[in-house]
């Protein structure tokens, strides 16, 4: 006569176990979700031939805790045995700072010691690492301080991920692989521009200069055919170049106040500023010659002039 009570007794265990479980597997759920941002780190294999990346789960949320925890992560031995710490060999992280969407890292003068390969691969790894964090689009670094130079001495400056060569979307290799360019040359009377697909090998030592001042040193040297003419001087000097926010600032010597052939001032600014607003990572430039941001570009136009793309011009 007491089985139906036992029975009842015996179901109201099995939906409270049942219901635990569902408890138990629902907490699993919410911390699987909660683990933090998830974040492409990028080592080198033990070869030092390619990077690979690795997934982290950062806990932080301020993007300079983030930044901390990438710079860590570059700095520790990674998961997999195949693979070796980005920053090794004696590297130490001197300092580091945040200003808005850039990131700049001074290392230790052991850097200056890495092969070329290794080098080139290193840098590639800590820029891809950070610009993974959100909010951080841009990366440079420095040599104690000293800015990171190319290997004619030129300052590298301002790093992008999309500037190093990326295979299949998880590795970058020390290879050799093509970069395409628009630019904008003169046409033959001088007063328009004619857009021309430029194609350039992408080795270690293109990878050492940011997309911007290829761009710039390939509108120095001029167009590789009769159609197109040039719309600035060969004797022009990049002094500087720099992004920020969208934003090419551009310093040439006095040089760029030449004019070539018949080209009008209009085609020489927007041969530069057309060609670099090509780049995902520009909207806008300014320029200024060797620094003096005083009196006109060639009597017409302010120094402090910010220019938009204008394809009016474009034939």
């Amino acid at each position: 006569m007491n089985w139906y009570p036992a029975k009842r007794s015996q179901k109201v265990l099995f939906l409270f176990g049942f219901i635990l479980v569902l408890a138990v597997l629902s907490t699993g759920c919410s911390s699987e979700k909660n683990q933090g941002t998830a974040i492409d780190i990028s080592y080198l294999n033990k070869k030092e031939t390619k990077l690979v990346t690795e997934t982290h789960y950062l806990e932080s949320i301020d993007t300079k805790d983030m930044i901390v925890e990438v710079l860590k992560l570059l700095c520790a031995v990674p998961d997999n045995k195949e693979l070796k710490a980005t920053l090794t060999s004696g590297i130490n992280i001197v300092t580091y700072s945040y200003d808005g969407e850039q990131v700049i890292v001074s290392l230790g003068e052991k850097y200056k010691e890495l092969s070329r390969t290794t080098e080139v691969l290193t840098r590639a790894a800590l820029v891809r690492s950070l610009t993974n964090i959100p909010g951080v689009n841009y990366v440079m670094v420095t040599v104690n301080g000293e800015p990171l130079t190319d290997l004619s001495g030129n300052a590298i400056g301002i790093m992008t991920a999309d500037m190093f060569v990326d295979n299949a979307g998880t590795q970058v290799e020390a290879v050799e692989s093509k970069v395409n360019l628009r630019l904008y040359f003169a046409n033959e009377t001088g007063d328009g521009l004619i857009a021309v697909n430029r194609e350039l090998t992408h080795n270690a030592d293109v990878s050492n200069v940011p997309m911007e001042k290829l761009v710039v040193e390939q509108l120095i040297s001029g167009p590789a055919n009769d159609k197109t003419y040039p719309t600035i001087s060969s004797d022009t000097k990049l002094v500087n170049i720099t992004v920020k926010d969208g934003v090419c600032y551009l310093t040439f010597n006095s040089e760029m106040l030449t004019a070539v052939n018949n080209v009008t001032t209009d085609v020489t600014i927007y041969s530069i500023v057309n060609s670099l607003v090509e780049l995902s990572n520009i909207n806008k430039v300014q320029i200024s010659i060797e620094g003096n941001k005083d009196g006109k570009f060639r009597d017409k136009y302010e120094a402090s002039t910010v220019f938009e793309r204008n394809l009016s011009l474009v034939n």
